[in-house]
């Protein structure tokens, strides 16, 4: 449709440039004219067969728009070939004209708009006012100050009815497309349609100048465009009903509410005030004065730009409000943010009171239920601590799951007040949660009042360390520990790029013949430049700084660069290796591959390899227990360390694949006592008996332990009894022979 729009439009000022040249009757340039409104009523018919809705009934109704020019056009054409002469517009022929204007000022007046808030509204309805009023002074001036003035006949009167009417329509359809902004029609399409009014008004000026070419009729002048107009106008529309749309952000994404609509502005109303300046300053230069009409026009442009600057500067304050609200307020609790909660403890002076909690398990849990009930879940929680704090208190939600409590004076009572509150379940989507809060608390004066955050952050740690619910107040103690863990954790860090640390294996045999099974790999550290440090003392805070990621792949590598050795030397002989898993690794998604990368670079059989957990690490479930899954499927065995002193949950040994359970040294210690005492021991052997499960006692001491073990069922068992941890060469020295018998 479009290439055959270009041809009418070329083919019309082919005829129109040889026909100024030599010369031409009066129907020649009609077909173009006919052929050009012909096309853009199948332009516009395509266009509304590939849309839906709204668009649609938009396109039908321009294609009955253009139908109509075509009528009008064709009966034009009729009376200029009878008479062979330019003649006025039949009746029939100027009423086709108006029904077909008509017909598509119509078509962009039931183009819907987007939904917008009262204030976008009003400023909508000011924009398309200034160009109202302006597209008034200019269309006005130009058909009163025209020298085709209108005549007394009919026809004359129709026409220029006919021209204003095209006029408007052009105003219409840039109001619809600069500012209304339509979302039912392509943006492109409807700036293509907008130059179609304006053929008319246009042709209108230039008629004086085309009386001495009779073969110029205006129709003849100005079809041609409209055609190529429709026809480009349908193209695009047709594009983007065939063209998949690009996903867009929501509006609450891109813009901060209904205040974001303000904010794009339309160059429209500007362009249209900037047009009528001209023209009054042109006319005030031509005559000397400016008639009062135009004057008058110009004072209620002036005063509708007025009250529309007043309205963008107020909307302008309302927008800077609400950014500054969201700038100091977390989105999905409404409560201050860390940044609004810093700010106020800044300004403080006198006793203050900063109290942290944060929601024990809430990671787990979001898990478990899903995002939105994690959120329901956060929002009820908020409103808790709100409640709980009181009027006269400050509660923002710092991060996460964390919130924290300003207080005037002492109030380290907040602490246990929110523990209490906490122990009444939460409301969630019908359901009642019970979750617990842990808590840390700092108190101070004046110039001490800005450090209050981090020291109950601090006491929040430390609090986390002994458990969940609990609570901790800040103390010299505390700092000094959080100094000590921050020289400690780049002491770490340095003794990895050192090569500092050591691996050392204590052995677990088998009763009563006390032959070395496996082994349990035990890392130590012997910093260069001072005494061995306790594991005890750098486990932690490797774990707390997130180092137990590095020193634990490092332990992985050697013990199964270790294992690899003994098993090429011993065989089927050779110990398996216990290598203890953190809770922190354990989340980590690479470790599966990690031990499947060094169980291929040593050429070590999995079942040579048995990872230790911890019941506390996999009870929740989720990411851990499906990374220990991932391990099991690697053929790796599984252990659970210190069995009996965690969440002992039964259920945990069918949900988790354990191969192994490792019975704590507290459940040993008791042995050889009253049967209650070995009530424990007793039935963990007999559960992992059951189950097909080796049971491994750890932290036997003395023979009547082992012996005592044996007699309840146990058949293999670990601890100083057999053998301290050892280096690997003395592993070697070992196999082959017992321990120590019983």
């Amino acid at each position: 449709m479009l290439i055959i729009a270009v041809f009418w439009f070329v083919a019309g000022v082919v005829l129109g440039v040889t026909a100024l040249a030599h010369g031409s009757p009066q129907w020649p340039l009609w077909p173009p004219s006919i052929g050009a409104a012909v096309t853009a009523t199948l332009a516009s018919v395509v266009a509304a067969r590939s849309a839906q809705g709204a668009t649609r009934d938009f396109w039908r109704r321009l294609g009955f728009t253009s139908a109509w020019l075509a009528a009008g056009t064709i009966g034009q054409t009729l009376d200029t070939v009878a008479t062979g002469s330019a003649t006025e517009m039949s009746p029939g022929t100027a009423a086709c004209y108006l029904i077909a204007v008509s017909v598509g000022i119509h078509a962009l007046i039931r183009l819907p708009r987007p939904k917008r808030s009262w204030r976008a509204t009003v400023a909508m309805c000011l924009d398309v006012a200034v160009v109202a009023v302006a597209a008034t002074i200019i269309i006005v001036h130009f058909m009163w100050s025209s020298s085709m003035s209108a005549t007394n006949g009919i026809i004359e009167a129709v026409t220029l009815v006919v021209v204003l009417a095209a006029a408007c329509a052009a105003v219409v359809g840039v109001i619809k497309a600069g500012i209304t902004r339509s979302g039912a029609v392509n943006q492109r399409a409807l700036w293509a349609l907008t130059p179609i009014g304006l053929l008319a008004p246009i042709a209108w000026g230039v008629t004086p100048l085309l009386n001495e070419y009779p073969f110029l009729n205006p129709t003849v002048v100005t079809l041609p465009v409209a055609g190529l107009f429709f026809a480009l106008a349908a193209r695009f529309q047709t594009q983007a009903n065939l063209t998949p749309a690009k996903p867009r952000p929501e509006a609450a994404e891109r813009q901060p509410g209904h205040l974001g609509i303000w904010r794009q502005v339309s160059a429209v109303p500007y362009a249209a005030v900037a047009i009528t300046a001209v023209l009054l300053i042109g006319v005030t230069l031509q005559v000397g004065h400016l008639p009062p009409g135009l004057a008058g026009g110009s004072v209620v442009l002036t005063l509708l730009v007025m009250v529309r600057q007043y309205a963008a500067l107020s909307d302008n304050n309302a927008l800077l409000d609400r950014l500054d609200e969201q700038a100091h307020h977390d989105d999905l609790t409404g409560l201050p943010n860390r940044r609004l909660f810093t700010a106020n403890l800044a300004r403080r002076t006198g006793t203050t009171t900063v109290a942290v909690c944060d929601l024990d398990g809430f990671a787990a849990l979001n898990d478990s239920l899903g995002d939105e009930a994690g959120d329901t879940l956060l929002r009820a929680a908020a409103e808790r601590v709100n409640v709980t704090a009181g009027p006269g208190a400050i509660v923002a939600r710092l991060l996460g799951d964390e919130f924290g409590v300003l207080l005037p004076g002492n109030r380290t009572d907040i602490a246990d007040t929110l523990l209490q509150a906490f122990r009444s379940p939460l409301r969630v989507d019908g359901h009642d949660l019970l979750v617990t809060v842990t808590v840390g608390t700092a108190t101070g004066d004046d110039s001490a009042a800005s450090d209050l955050l981090r020291r109950a952050e601090l006491a929040l740690q430390a609090a986390k360390l002994t458990g969940a619910n609990r609570h901790r107040e800040h103390s010299a103690e505390l700092d000094a520990t959080a100094q000590h863990h921050a020289e400690l954790a780049a002491a770490l860090r340095r003794g990895l790029e050192n090569n500092e640390f050591r691996l050392l294996y204590q052995p677990i045999v088998e009763l009563p013949g006390g032959a070395i099974t496996g082994v349990e790999a035990l890392v130590r550290w012997h910093p260069a430049d001072g005494p061995v440090v306790s594991p005890a003392e750098f486990i932690p805070v490797a774990e707390h700084s997130g180092l137990i990621i590095d020193l634990g792949a490092w332990i992985l590598d050697t013990a199964c660069a270790d294992a690899a050795g003994w098993q090429d030397r011993h065989g089927a002989a050779g110990p398996r290796v216990n290598i203890n898993v953190s809770a922190r690794q354990l989340l980590d998604p690479d470790l599966p591959g990690l031990v499947a990368d060094a169980l291929h670079r040593y050429g070590l059989a999995p079942d040579r390899i048995t990872i230790e957990i911890t019941e506390t690490a996999v009870f929740a479930g989720g990411a851990a227990l499906s990374t220990v899954r991932e391990l099991r499927d690697l053929g790796v065995g599984v252990a659970l360390d210190d069995f009996g002193t965690g969440h002992s949950s039964l259920t945990l040994l069918r949900t988790c694949p354990v191969t192994t359970l490792k019975v704590d040294k507290s459940f040993i210690d008791d042995l050889n006592g009253t049967a209650e005492q070995e009530a424990i021991a007793t039935s963990l052997s007999t559960i992992a008996s059951t189950l097909g499960l080796r049971a491994v006692a750890e932290g036997v001491e003395t023979q009547e332990q082992a012996i005592r073990l044996h007699a309840l069922g146990y058949r293999y068992a670990q601890g100083f009894y057999f053998a301290r941890p050892a280096p690997a060469n003395k592993i070697d020295e070992a196999l082959g022979q017992p321990v120590l018998a019983l």
